[in-house]
């Protein structure tokens, strides 16, 4: 006897249910190709309307009605296309995963083309930003420190299967800014003492350019700051080593001084 495929409800629910099962963290397709369509459209009429009503020089109760709906579901579709690309796209091989997953509950003979081809996005904060230095932690440290007590229980599937978490856990947060402690005292404590050892004003100002290179790029790419707080900090580390310059070249010139 054959087996009776199931109808739409069924696969609605088994592909949930088979989706919680095999991933704590859901997705969307965002449909970019219809988003662009419908606000096209949406457009298009209103730059209709609009020369309707300069033709006519009149517009009536009717007319001004639809307008304000068009304009509403202009600027709503206009803000749902902007809030949905903002969420972190899927990677590839989770994109052929999810894909293969829909088509194998939901493709439909009368499925023209490849309707499930579309650009995968996770349900995560948009507006969550998470340094470089902390992003490589969580990805390369050991599931047990980069996960946080409370993620760890909402992804179980993914803790057991080593994938990077979403959030910044108290460890890497602490073990961060351990880092960015120690590397502060770093770019102070080695260059003060190359300048120490044969002080001479070339060297001192040769290790002075490359120890504020460093300390710049170091700023920019690694540590999320605005453009005033790298300025700001680059100029301010740039000035303490100077001032030391100008006390070991003084330091020096007195004692010429004293010698002559």
């Amino acid at each position: 006897m054959a087996t009776k495929a199931p109808d739409y409800n069924e696969s609605l629910v088994q592909y949930v249910n088979r989706s919680l099962e095999d991933e704590e963290e859901f997705h969307f397709l965002r449909f970019e190709s219809l988003h662009r369509l419908n606000i096209v459209d949406l457009q298009v009429n209103l730059a209709r309307m609009k020369s309707r009503i300069k033709r006519s020089g009149t517009a009536g109760p009717n007319e001004l009605d639809m307008l304000d709906r068009t304009l509403r579901s202009y600027a709503s579709a206009i803000r749902d296309y902007e809030y949905l690309k903002q969420h972190k796209p899927l990677s590839k091989d989770d994109t052929r995963d999810r894909k293969l997953r829909l088509q194998l509950f939901f493709q439909s003979p009368d499925d023209f083309g490849d309707p499930y081809q579309s650009h995968y996005s996770w349900f995560r904060n948009p507006n969550q930003q998470i340094d470089p230095v902390r992003q490589a932690l969580m990805r390369n440290l050991p599931s047990r420190l980069a996960y946080s007590n409370g993620e760890r229980q909402e992804r179980k599937r993914e803790y057991m299967d080593g994938k990077p978490p979403t959030r910044v856990s108290v460890f890497v947060d602490r073990l961060v800014r351990l880092i960015i402690a120690l590397a502060g005292g770093l770019f102070l404590i080695v260059p003060v003492h190359i300048m120490s050892f044969s002080p001479s004003l070339i060297k001192s100002l040769i290790t002075v350019s490359v120890s504020v290179a460093v300390f710049t790029l170091v700023v920019s790419f690694l540590v999320r700051v605005t453009n005033i707080e790298t300025l700001v900090s680059s100029a301010t580390y740039a000035a303490v080593l100077v001032v030391f310059v100008g006390t070991t070249a003084g330091g020096k010139g007195d004692a010429a001084t004293r010698s002559t």
